[in-house]
């Protein structure tokens, strides 16, 4: 008898000490639940720019950003629900900042990668940069630029790739600069390129996939950079984090908007995922600039 209800205490102290083990995984498991975020719940988040110069020049232009998409072959979910919302908002200008396809992706990574991008259009064009997922399998990352084997445009989309060029476009007897900086494989762009591509006489929207670029800007030129690479933390930790474990280049500026004097920046959460397939608390986001003040 004596022994009985030992065995039966002991067993009971093994079921007491097991219940905060339980009671912390059942919390683990909510926060998850609550934090969750499914990448095709994509947010569509509109900014408006007051710049001066910016709205004297784009008054009444929407321009979409998209970033970090990290397709792969079955990218058709979200790569439609991306086009839905686009179709949308009818943008005039789309600007993508790079890490179209997977890392390491193979052929048909690449192959439903290029389809999407074909099907990208808007009045005023859509212009881009390379990211360093993109040049992960060299002998398909140069058809974002040119045909393969060629150094004619691309024939499987007719994205303009800006490898440390820039295009001016014109609007009545305004211009908009449209430049973009190549990151190379290993996220490294040429810093001291920044300086050329930026106009003096007008606004610039510079697109860059790391915002390692914006620093070295003087506060004084007129200049949005717009990059991606973060995923906004794709995790939501608090900013000493990314500080402490220099996970990204720039961890000053893992997500939002950024203003010094008239130089502007916007690092996006992007479209997708790496390393984990998953997003806590950090949503998916299309982001669409207008220029002027919000209506009230």
């Amino acid at each position: 008898m004596a022994a009985s209800l030992k065995q039966s205490l002991v067993r009971g102290q093994k079921s007491n000490a097991a219940l905060p083990v339980i009671f912390a995984g059942l919390a683990v498991l909510l926060f998850c639940g609550y934090f969750f975020v499914d990448d095709a719940d994509i947010r569509v988040r509109r900014l408006f720019i007051s710049a001066p110069a910016f709205v004297e020049t784009l008054a009444g232009k929407k321009i979409v950003h998209l970033s970090d998409m990290h397709f792969d072959r079955r990218g058709g979910k979200i790569g439609n629900r991306i086009l839905e919302i686009l179709n949308d908002i009818q943008p005039d200008v789309i600007l993508l900042t790079g890490d179209y396809v997977k890392w390491h992706g193979g052929r048909d990574d690449y192959g439903y990668t290029f389809d999407f991008l074909s099907r990208l259009q808007a009045p005023l064009g859509v212009y881009a940069v390379m990211g360093d997922a993109d040049y992960s399998f060299s002998r398909l990352s140069c058809m974002f630029c040119h045909r393969s084997g060629s150094a004619d445009p691309p024939d499987v989309h007719r994205v303009r790739f800006l490898r440390d060029d820039f295009v001016d476009l014109t609007f009545g007897d305004k211009i908009l600069r449209l430049a973009g900086i190549d990151c190379w494989p290993r996220l490294e762009p040429d810093l001291a390129l920044t300086d050329s591509l930026i106009a003096r006489e007008h606004p610039t929207i510079l697109l860059s996939h790391t915002s390692l670029v914006y620093a070295p800007i003087p506060a004084t030129r007129n200049v949005l950079v717009l990059s991606g690479d973060t995923h906004g933390g794709q995790i939501h930790l608090p900013d000493f984090f990314w500080e402490w474990t220099k996970r990204k280049p720039d961890p000053g500026h893992i997500y939002g908007f950024f203003q010094e004097g008239s130089k502007m920046l916007y690092v996006t959460s992007g479209i997708g995922t790496t390393d984990i397939p998953v997003r806590l608390g950090v949503p998916p986001e299309i982001i669409v600039f207008e220029f002027g003040e919000r209506a009230k």
